[in-house]
């Protein structure tokens, strides 16, 4: 626990706070514009600009982004940050003059407003709607875009934000009334005339409901009830973010949101297209990746069952993959193309294999899930495993490997990175046969 000075007072903090939260907790109140307590720092406003002296040396720091040492001695009103602050708060109010948060800071200050050329923009870039969208509700349906005097929050290539789940959490953190995803999103859907799905069916708070009140939430009791309980709004008590983060099970990595095929192929749903990929006990299983070779081309038909892609192993081993599902082929991932060590290193994210238009998606993918022979390997939420596949492939990969020769399973059953290098060619064809049914 480190200790240190906040304006001659002496500190101790926990390990890993940082200066602001150290400066808080003295007592200090330091003006914050980017900064939220459930997100990672940014520091993109650097109102919390404070002098912090260190080893002899002083500098000025964002308290937000650094962390508590031991030994700091830290100034959060010298004239040198109360001059510099103000600076901030002018160039911010020029940039959106009419903003109220932006006044009332200026006032509390003392800015001047007037002094530099006003742009009228709302948007001042604090990036707080960016990070609630990513971390807290893990839709990205929006981002930056753009460097410099160019640099704005937009939707991914600026489209219509499809990813976008209308639940109004970045209108509530936004300090300026600047974001408008949520409405632009609500106009969308009743123009398309899609199913007018709640907003906390949506954030994954309830399996279903639909809205009664033409997506007017200061109509609906249901919402006021849930604000009026939370304090705040209640993506950042539902967090469902953390439903899409992998999670261990049986010593492999699981994400939740997904589908799986008994051939180890995950499957995730992006708009009408599925995207597919190998899940980590098969990248466990075959080690590092020498080439992928696609079997189909893009633009081509492609049958459940059928084998996409042969992958070439150490030691001239091979191992086949098959489709989950039917669909047309839409793209192929260039990128493990190039380099097939992605399957190994990020195989639910940049590794991915291709991308699948399929023919009847709802009644596959629902096969997929339920079916007694894929049910999902992982917990949802805090209740009991939905079933334990996982398990039993692991057992009956012990049991496959049980008197080979050499140590080819760690302590915890999973099998080493080189396994298609200790396998004699007959036994790997086994293991193939076993896990990918090819």
């Amino acid at each position: 626990m480190p200790t240190l000075s906040i304006d001659g007072k002496r500190t101790t903090v926990p390990d890993g706070a940082t200066v602001l939260e150290a400066a808080r907790s003295a007592g200090r109140e330091i003006p914050t514009l980017c900064y939220h307590p459930e997100l990672r720092p940014y520091g993109a406003c650097r109102l919390c600009t404070v002098e912090v002296t260190q080893e002899g040396r002083t500098r000025l720091q964002a308290s937000c982004a650094m962390p508590a040492e031991e030994g700091m001695a830290v100034a959060t009103a010298s004239e040198r940050v109360l001059a510099g602050r103000r600076v901030i708060v002018e160039l911010l109010l020029s940039r959106s003059p009419d903003a109220p948060r932006l006044r009332e800071l200026a006032a509390r200050v003392g800015a001047r407003h007037g002094r530099v050329r006003p742009k009228n923009e709302k948007c001042i870039l604090c990036g707080l709607c960016v990070g609630v969208c990513a971390e807290i509700l893990g839709a990205r349906a929006i981002g930056f875009a753009g460097r410099g005097v160019t640099r704005r929050v937009t939707t991914p290539f600026d489209g219509p934000g499809q990813e976008c789940l209308a639940c109004g959490a970045c209108a509530s953190v936004c300090p300026t009334g600047a974001i408008a995803m949520e409405r632009r999103t609500l106009e969308r859907i009743k123009a398309e005339g899609s199913p007018r799905y709640c907003r906390y069916m949506r954030m994954r708070m309830v399996p279903y409901a639909i809205c009664s009140n033409a997506f007017e939430c200061y109509r609906c009791e249901v919402d006021q009830r849930m604000v009026d309980s939370f304090g705040t709004h209640p993506a950042f008590v539902a967090r469902p973010a953390r439903r899409l983060e992998p999670i261990e099970v049986h010593g492999y990595l699981v994400m939740p949101e997904r589908h799986y095929h008994p051939a180890h192929v995950w499957v995730e749903r992006i708009d009408g297209h599925v995207r597919l990929g190998v899940d980590d006990f098969a990248q466990r299983l075959l080690g590092g990746v020498v080439e992928v070779r696609p079997l189909k081309e893009r633009g081509a038909d492609v049958q459940a069952g059928e084998i996409l892609w042969e992958l070439l192993l150490a030691k001239g081993r091979t191992a086949r993959l098959r489709a989950p599902l039917a669909g047309q082929l839409v793209r192929i991932n260039d990128g493990v193309l190039r380099d097939p060590t992605l399957l190994g290193k990020a195989p639910f994210s940049r590794g991915w294999m291709c991308l699948v238009r399929p023919a009847q998606a709802d009644a596959e993918l629902a096969a997929l899930r339920y079916r007694a022979a894929a049910v999902p390997y992982f917990r949802v939420l805090d209740a009991d495993p939905v079933g334990d596949w996982l398990g039993e492939e692991v057992e009956k990969l012990q049991r496959l490997l049980a008197g080979r020769t050499g140590e080819v399973l760690t302590d915890g059953g999973v099998p080493r990175r080189n396994l298609p290098e200790v396998l004699s060619e007959d036994d790997w064809r086994q293991v193939t046969k076993t896990f990918f049914g090819a």
